[in-house]
């Protein structure tokens, strides 16, 4: 099986889910879109039914905040999987370990980075194509808290890593898709 990773970065509100679903659409193929937003406020509850909208009905939607590989066992061997968004899915797995309350060392976020690369991989290999959405984050201001730069830290790693193992790579900006390297 041949697989092909596509990595789709961008700030908030740049049209990365817009442009993600525009290429799996392209495909034809059967569709497993794995959602990591939780409906935690009123705001995030608002942008994951703009999110539900913009897809198409016959795909297949699965809502896991926490362990996207560990719910295709839900799927039925899908050609597209759509994660929709790793910075979210990291955002939930560091709430799950204390969020802010807790001491994000370096030997801690060297084991979170190394558990959501090994299940990165395993999504990767799931389907013979896989398109990723992210948060580009390295080009915001440091952030203030100890938690914020842990954040940024690991969603910054995991970026790298998947524009290292993707085919395609684009960067979205303004709701324009760049393609790059």
């Amino acid at each position: 099986m041949s697989i092909m990773l596509i990595a789709v970065l961008g700030g908030i509100k740049s049209g990365k889910s817009r442009f993600a679903v525009s290429l799996a659409q392209a495909d034809g193929s059967a569709v497993c879109v794995i959602a990591t937003g939780l409906p935690v406020d009123a705001e995030m509850r608002q942008r994951i039914a703009s999110h539900r909208r913009s897809r198409p009905a016959g795909w297949m939607v699965l809502e896991e905040p926490l362990r996207p590989v560990a719910a295709l066992a839900r799927a039925q061997n899908p050609h597209t999987i759509l994660l929709d968004a790793v910075d979210t899915w990291l955002a939930n797995r560091m709430e799950e370990l204390g969020g802010s309350a807790a001491r994000w060392t370096a030997g801690r976020k060297i084991r979170l980075e190394r558990e959501l690369a090994t299940e990165l991989g395993d999504l990767v290999a799931a389907a013979p194509h896989v398109i990723a959405v992210s948060n580009e984050v390295g080009m915001a201001p440091v952030a203030l808290s100890p938690y914020g730069r842990a954040f940024a830290d690991l969603l910054g790693g995991l970026n790298q890593r998947l524009f290292a193992l993707a085919r395609e790579r684009y960067l979205m900006v303004a709701g324009v898709a760049l393609r790059v390297g």
